[in-house]
C-alpha cells in the first residue's frame, strides 16, 4: 500500500496577479464562503443572538410600490467555517423578495444576479460607491459632515438602504412626512438629506468590483497521467495575505509550481503585500504511481470586502439577494481533487535474427539399374509416361544385338548342312 503524507501544510506567498503556486492533478470547488440569515425567532420564540447583531433602521416609504412602509435594517448574517461563526452586516438588493431564514446564499461576482429584471448589474458601481461612502464602512460623522445634519445611526441605515434600493430595483423615496414611518420631521428630513447625497452627483461610481474572498478556478483538464505533464494550473484568487494548503497525498504525488519545483512545507503562510493574491497551483504526479486522485485544501484569514453580492445557494430556494455592508475578516475554506491513470507500459518486441546454416552435402552410390520390358501405349503421348531414370534405349539395343547374333548362328548352320 502506498504511504500518504497527513495533512501537510504548504503555505504559499502570492504578490500579485503573476506569481503562481502550482499543485498537480485538481478539479473545482465548492463555494468558498456561504453566509446564512441569523433567524429572528426560533421555535417560535425571539432569538437572542439575532437581536445581539441585529441593527434596526426606520421603515420608508417608496413611491408606487402598492404598501406603505418598507422595513430598512442591517441584515446579520453568519460565516461558518470549521464550527467558527463570524457575524457580518448586509444590505438588500432585491425588492420584493422576502429573506427566508436560514437559507445560505453564496458569494458571486456582480453579474450573477438571479433576478434577470434586476437593475442591479448595470447600477452595480453606484451601488459599491454607496457602500464605501456610507454607514457602516463609515461612521456616520463622514455622513453629518456631507449633508451638515446631525445623523444617527438609524437614520443612516434607513437612507442607504432606500439609496441602495434606487440603483438596485428603480424605486425613489417618497417626500416629505411620508419618507419614514417616524413621525419627526427632523428624522425625514435627516433621511431625505443622506438618500439625496448617496444617489447625487457626487456618487460618480465604484467601478472596480471587490475581490472573491476566495476562489479556485480550475483548468478545463484537472485529469493526467502518471509521469506526465503538470496537471494545472488551478488558479487561486483571494484578498488574504497569505494561504494555506492543506494535502493527503499519496506517495509520488507533489504540490508545485509551474516549473515542476514543490512548494515549500510550512505551518503557515508567508505574508504577501497586494491586496488581492493570485496564484497558480499544479500536480506532480511520479511514473510508477498507482491510479489515484488527491484531494487539497485552501484556507485563508481573508477580507470578506463590502460591495460582495450574496445569492441563494439553490435555484429552487428563492430569497433575496444582499450585498456585504462592510469588509470583516473571516476564515475561510476552498476544496479542490484531481484523479490520474497509471503510466502506460509501452512493450517493446526484438524479432530475433536469422541464421543460415550450410546444407551438408551427402554422397550416395548410383542404384543399380534393372532392365525391363516396355509397356505399350493405349494412344497416350509419349511425355505422359513416368521417368524412371533409365534410358529405354539401352534394353533396345541389347535386343538388336541379340537378334543379329541369332541371324548370323542360323546362317552357320545352313551353310555346313549345305556342304
Amino acid at each position: 500500500m502506498a504511504s500518504r503524507l497527513t495533512s501537510k501544510r504548504i503555505g504559499t506567498a502570492v504578490l500579485g496577479a503573476s506569481v503562481v503556486l502550482t499543485t498537480a492533478a485538481l478539479p473545482a470547488l465548492a463555494d468558498a464562503v456561504e453566509i446564512i440569515p441569523i433567524e429572528r425567532h426560533v421555535n417560535g420564540k425571539d432569538n437572542p443572538e439575532f437581536f445581539k447583531h441585529h441593527e434596526e433602521g426606520i421603515e420608508v416609504g417608496l413611491k408606487n410600490q402598492g404598501r406603505d412602509w418598507f422595513d430598512a435594517n442591517l441584515i446579520p448574517l453568519y460565516v461558518v467555517e470549521d464550527g467558527e461563526k463570524t457575524v457580518v452586516k448586509a444590505y438588500c438588493v432585491e425588492l420584493p423578495t422576502v429573506l427566508k431564514d436560514g437559507t445560505k446564499l453564496h458569494e458571486v461576482p456582480w453579474d450573477k444576479h438571479p433576478n434577470p429584471k434586476t437593475k442591479f448589474t448595470e447600477n452595480a458601481a453606484k451601488v459599491n460607491w454607496i457602500l464605501h461612502h456610507s454607514y457602516p464602512q463609515l461612521d456616520v460623522s463622514a455622513l453629518s459632515t456631507a449633508t451638515g445634519r446631525d445623523i444617527e445611526e438609524r437614520e443612516a441605515i434607513a437612507a442607504t438602504q432606500a439609496a441602495i434600493w434606487h440603483f438596485s430595483d428603480g424605486v425613489d423615496l417618497k417626500t416629505g412626512a411620508d419618507a419614514t414611518k417616524d413621525d419627526r420631521d427632523e428624522v425625514d428630513q435627516d433621511v431625505r438629506a443622506v438618500y439625496d447625497y448617496l444617489t447625487g452627483s457626487e456618487n460618480v461610481g465604484e467601478a472596480q468590483a471587490p475581490a472573491p474572498t476566495l476562489k479556485i478556478e480550475a483548468p478545463e483538464v484537472t485529469a493526467g497521467e502518471a509521469g506526465g505533464k503538470l496537471i494545472g494550473p488551478f488558479k487561486i484568487t483571494t484578498t488574504a495575505a497569505s494561504v494555506t494548503l492543506e494535502v493527503d497525498a499519496p506517495a509520488g504525488v507533489t504540490l508545485t509550481d509551474k516549473d515542476g519545483t514543490p512548494l515549500p512545507q510550512a505551518d503557515g503562510g508567508f505574508q504577501a503585500q497586494a491586496q488581492t493574491q493570485i496564484a497558480e497551483v499544479y500536480v506532480k504526479v511520479a511514473a510508477g504511481t498507482p491510479a489515484g486522485e488527491v484531494e487539497f485544501s485552501v484556507k485563508a484569514d481573508a477580507q470578506l470586502q463590502h460591495g460582495r453580492l450574496f445569492v441563494s445557494v439553490s435555484s429552487d430556494q428563492k430569497t433575496q439577494s444582499l450585498v456585504i455592508a462592510k469588509q470583516t475578516q473571516v476564515a475561510v475554506e476552498a476544496d479542490a481533487k484531481a484523479s490520474w491513470t497509471a503510466s502506460t507500459v509501452v512493450t517493446t518486441t526484438t524479432t530475433p535474427a536469422e541464421t543460415t546454416s550450410a546444407t551438408p552435402t551427402t554422397t550416395t552410390e548410383a542404384p543399380t539399374t534393372t532392365t525391363t520390358s516396355a509397356v505399350a501405349s493405349s494412344g497416350g503421348n509419349n511425355d505422359d509416361l513416368a521417368s524412371t531414370g533409365a534410358s529405354i534405349f539401352v534394353p533396345l539395343l541389347v535386343g538388336l544385338g541379340l537378334l543379329g547374333a541369332g541371324a548370323a548362328a542360323l546362317l552357320v548352320v545352313r551353310r555346313k548342312r549345305t556342304a
